[in-house]
């Protein structure tokens, strides 16, 4: 269907089709994590912990979480013992958050729960049709990220 096409009826409009699904995976995600004790926002943060340490302003900026939201995962993940907040040793207005043994541990269960949540929720899609779904989100989401603004730089993070 081009854009310029008239719609008929909702369900022929993809972007209300894209909101449906999200509106179906979200859910199932979060349910996927409860016997965890996590949520999907955490496990966001977990996974851009994985490989490295990071300022709490290039967790924000990599997640896409705004910095109150940000810290309210960090003092979560903190009280669960899955990272670590300290001032940097290089520039003390900066935090630097850092993934725990712990952390890692639980961030290896999630996404073994999420791939089966996953795996559920694109189940009447072929493999080929799997790939090509992700491919094409993977497009659109780099488009996206091409053009967004730049983060504004901070001088506390």
């Amino acid at each position: 269907m081009t854009s310029r096409a008239r719609i008929e009826h909702m369900d022929d409009h993809t972007g209300y089709l894209i909101i449906k699904v999200a509106g179906m995976a979200v859910p199932a995600f979060e349910r996927a994590l409860v016997p965890l004790g996590l949520n999907t926002r955490q496990v966001r943060v977990l996974g851009f912990l994985h490989g490295e340490s990071l300022s709490q302003a290039e967790l924000c900026a990599r997640t896409g979480l705004d910095r109150t939201t940000m810290v309210a995962v960090l003092d979560e993940l903190e009280q669960l013992g899955h990272a670590t907040r300290e001032r940097s040793k290089s520039d003390r207005r900066k935090h630097v958050v850092r993934i725990t043994r712990n952390g890692k541990a639980a961030y290896a269960k999630a996404t073994k729960k999420l791939l089966r949540a996953q795996e559920e929720l694109l189940q009447p899609l072929a493999p080929a049709e799997r790939a090509q779904l992700h491919t094409l989100l993977s497009r659109l989401f780099d488009a996206s990220q091409a053009c967004a603004p730049e983060p504004a730089a901070e001088a506390v993070s």
